[in-house]
């Protein structure tokens, strides 16, 4: 009790007495004493709400303190440009072992040996899009390219923005690294077939993106080199190459994607490069996830001018389907088919050079088991079947397993034994953990 509550119930206390002598009959003493107890329980409340009333001013002064703190604490990060700025990444440890190569190899991810076992990528963003947008994409170790994206996006209004830089390839429902976000990121170890042989990886130029009807259609496109380092004249090297010099292909690369409801999607792609590579790709996926189910599937054709076997033009057509089933809440079952017909002009596609001969995609041109060509302008068609596991560990790691067959028409596998084979098995398990 304060100092002022004591007071004034020891003044009525006193006076109480007093009082009670002058009052000339017992109705009145009673009388006397409701009257007291009143006054003295609204003096209590008053004073009550005096104490309130300082503790809540204590309160608001150190509220708004605080709120000065922070206020001087976001302008420092925003003068040191750490404001809007995102950093996450991903790693793979894995195994992979196929019975071509008889390798066992720690450090294979995503099935294509390109080094991309890890990632990280940084991003800044502006607040309500009114700033420029900027993503740099690093995949340490990579023997290709370590820099995946650097592109930039720069509103012009609310539905459509500039964008420019170097933006990986659009094309199909796989992503090029894995995360252990489950909707994001490669879902099984490897990709599929069209995503190893039948479509580009980079842009390089500039171009723009649009969105209509709030967010449920969406467009982009760039123009620009297209993979220019396969613009080489080397017809025997490992990448394919239609051109005569060595002058950069340019190119036109585009996306359009319905966004039917928030289960499924469709999206349409191209890429059209000329000037020294000629060729075209097309695809369209597909997707549609809810609740244990997940299903994703594309179609692609494409052409590339004197990239086939016999030096005339490549021309090939594919699909690919893959299926997902959690049997609980953290393990989900996975499998994918893909089939790529390969067989005009001895074999080709847009990321292999049916002029290389055999390699661990089993095209080229049809072989027999002695390793022999069949007839040098039909090439080897290629089936691939993938199943596998993917356990959430924790909201940051996964634990992947898979087995994969390869199968070409012809004997287009040859292993280290020069061997040759028309089917082609695999295993790998990796741990990809995500921040």
């Amino acid at each position: 009790m304060s100092f002022q509550r004591k007071m004034i119930v020891v003044a009525l206390a006193c006076a109480m007495p007093w009082m009670s002598a002058q009052a000339q009959s017992a109705a009145d003493l009673k009388k006397e004493i409701e009257s007291l107890k009143a006054q003295l329980q609204m003096l209590t409340q008053k004073v009550e709400a005096m104490s309130a009333q300082t503790d809540n001013a204590a309160l608001v002064q150190q509220v708004n303190r605080m709120e000065q703190k922070q206020e001087l604490a976001a302008d420092d990060q925003e003068k040191a440009g750490f404001k809007g700025l995102k950093i996450n990444g991903t790693i793979e440890a894995g195994f992979a072992y196929n019975d071509i190569n008889k390798s066992h190899d720690f450090s294979a991810s995503a099935g294509a040996a390109l080094g991309e076992s890890a990632m990280i990528q940084i991003t800044k963003e502006s607040q309500d899009g009114e700033g420029v947008d900027w993503t740099l994409r690093l995949l340490p170790g990579s023997t290709s390219n370590p820099v995946h994206e650097a592109s930039v996006s720069i509103p012009l209004n609310k539905e459509n923005r500039i964008i420019g830089g170097l933006i990986p390839d659009w094309q199909g429902y796989e992503f090029f690294f894995a995360n252990a976000n489950p909707t994001l990121g490669n879902q099984l170890i490897s990709h599929n077939a069209l995503f190893d042989v039948a479509g580009s990886t980079t842009y390089a130029g500039l171009g723009m993106s649009h969105t209509f009807n709030n967010g449920m259609y969406a467009l982009k496109w760039v123009l620009g080199n297209i993979d220019p380092v396969n613009d080489v004249t080397d017809r025997t090297a490992s990448l394919p190459a239609s051109g005569n010099s060595g002058t950069k292909s340019v190119g036109l690369a585009a996306r359009a994607d319905w966004f039917i409801d928030e289960f499924s999607y469709i999206g349409i792609s191209l890429a059209h490069g000329s000037m020294n590579r000629n060729f075209d790709v097309v695809a369209i996926d597909g997707g549609y996830t809810h609740g244990d189910w997940a299903f994703n599937g594309q179609l692609s054709t494409g052409m590339q001018r004197n990239a086939a076997a016999n030096g005339d033009d490549a021309a090939w057509s594919g699909v690919s389907a893959m299926v997902g089933y959690k049997i609980m809440p953290r393990l989900n079952l996975l499998a994918r088919a893909d089939y790529v017909e390969n067989r005009k002009n001895g074999g080709g596609t847009y990321a292999f050079n049916g002029n290389s001969g055999t390699g661990s995609y089993g095209l080229g041109p049809e072989l027999d088991s002695g390793g022999n060509s069949i007839d040098l302008n039909v090439g080897a068609n290629l089936t691939r079947v993938a199943l596998g596991t993917n356990y959430q560990i924790n909201a940051n790691t996964q634990w992947k397993v898979e087995y994969r067959l390869d199968q070409s028409s012809g004997y287009n596998f040859q292993d280290v034994d020069s061997t040759y084979h028309q089917t082609k098995n695999s295993l790998a398990t990796s741990f990809v953990l995500s921040f």
